[in-house]
């Protein structure tokens, strides 16, 4: 799926949120299990972390950061889990989940919730393309030290 975005076969809701350092920024696609939750890839296809160029490596720790601000101010998440996991789809990427005040504080946990039958907080395409719009404005104003 991540090379069926980047080469454009599938449309992230809202589009695009940044491209910079050798990665690409988008919403998760359907079904929205969670508003906000962002998945960070870089643009070229590689499964393993060990493969990244020293300038995607570099890119990827500030471009995380700028990501979680963007998420805290621009959907105001109390916090934001950032996680890899490669085993379904054999593309490098990162997940960005906000944690919102009415979510439970536990961490890992969450994920089993987010995908149960109930999904209490899914989100339909359009909510998450304006999620994806607030998260923008705010990703171009985000600052990395």
């Amino acid at each position: 799926m991540g090379c069926d975005i980047l080469d454009g076969r599938i449309a992230p809701p809202g589009g695009t949120i940044l491209r910079a350092g050798g990665w690409v920024l988008d919403h998760s696609i359907s079904p929205c299990l969670l508003r906000g939750w962002l998945i960070l890839k870089p643009e070229r296809h590689i499964e393993h972390v060990a493969e990244l160029s020293g300038t995607e490596a570099v890119a990827l720790g500030p471009l995380i950061q700028k990501a979680s601000r963007a998420l805290m101010d621009g959907l105001d998440a109390q916090r934001v889990y950032v996680m890899s996991m490669g085993e379904m789809v054999a593309h490098v990427h990162v997940h960005l989940l906000p944690r919102y005040a009415d979510m439970p504080k536990s961490g890992p946990m969450l994920l089993p919730m987010l995908f149960s039958d109930e999904r209490p907080w899914a989100c339909t395409d359009g909510e998450a393309a304006d999620a994806v719009a607030a998260v923008r404005r705010h990703v171009r104003n985000a600052h990395s030290d």
